[in-house]
């Protein structure tokens, strides 16, 4: 009896000791892994959505996810490791200051210090994303309602106001 006893206690104490051993090998992935964002959640963050255009907006993301990786894995391999390092860096430092969109892109884009070759290859790299992100863009056109789409951010080509500085310029 005192066997069974005790080969009971020594069971229970294994399992718990495995139950914890895997939720912290769960936490260890998740710190490590970063997802990437969905291809739509730039353009709908600011957008209340009801649940069936979240499910269409998901379908979306199914869609155009494996081209948006293809899009970042693109850019990876044009940059050494000392610009993906400068450029990591370069994001945090302008996150920390406070800078966002373009003040921010121009602050990374000089810590990069990109030859003209890679420069030419991260220019047609941002024309495909800029192409891919059009189309995501149009398939989420065909369900949101007219004031959704009023609050989408423009893709592609400049804004008013660099049109015009362009042509006081010249």
């Amino acid at each position: 009896m005192q066997f069974l006893k005790k080969s009971l206690c020594l069971m229970l104490v294994m399992a718990v000791a495995v139950s914890v051993s895997a939720d912290e090998t769960k936490e260890k992935k998740k710190k490590g892994e970063k997802k990437a964002p969905s291809p739509t959640a730039k353009f709908v963050e600011k957008l209340e959505l009801t649940d069936a255009q979240k499910e269409q907006a998901a379908a979306i993301d199914k869609e155009f996810a494996p081209k948006m990786a293809e899009i970042a894995k693109a850019r990876q391999a044009v940059l050494t490791d000392e610009q993906k390092t400068a450029e990591k860096e370069a994001r945090k430092a302008a996150k920390d200051a406070g800078k966002t969109g373009p003040e921010a892109r121009k602050a990374v884009d000089e810590a990069l210090k990109l030859s003209d070759e890679q420069k030419t290859k991260m220019k047609e790299i941002g024309k495909q994303e800029t192409e891919v992100n059009g189309k995501i863009v149009e398939a989420l056109k065909k369900f949101l309602t007219p004031e959704q789409i009023e609050k989408l951010p423009k893709v592609g080509g400049k804004k008013d106001g660099e049109k015009k500085k362009k042509k006081d310029a010249a």
